[in-house]
């Protein structure tokens, strides 16, 4: 059974990131490994989970996403959420935490339509 590399972490440290979607939710992308922590490649590579939480290091909500390369994290509530990554292989054999990137989410209603004046 081989583990993911190290260098998976230091690489996912360059690549994983948000991008904006709607209030309440983010999109959360990163580069998959190539080599195991021997450096031999990557070949039996099955899946990711994402770890979220409110507080950094802390995760509340973990995902495992199936052999992705980007995820929509929806239903968050305001506040700032933290979110890593890991990769595991066929052996479920699970790497480190990518680097933590972190958003702040702000759930603001959509504005009002149909405002009208209307005579007495």
């Amino acid at each position: 059974m081989k583990r993911l590399i190290i260098e998976f972490t230091i690489f996912l440290l360059l690549t994983v990131s948000w991008s904006y979607a709607d209030a309440g939710q983010g999109v959360l992308r990163w580069t998959p490994p190539t080599t195991n922590e021997d450096g031999t490649p990557l070949t039996d590579l099955s899946g990711y989970k994402v770890y979220c939480g409110k507080a950094s290091g802390t995760y509340t909500l973990i995902k495992d996403v199936g052999n992705v390369v980007a995820y929509p994290v929806t239903g968050l509530s305001d506040g700032t959420w933290y979110c890593a990554v890991t990769a595991y292989n066929v052996a479920k054999t699970e790497s480190a935490y990518s680097n933590e990137v972190s958003k702040v989410i702000k759930n603001v209603p959509t504005k009002a339509t149909g405002c009208v004046w209307e005579d007495k």
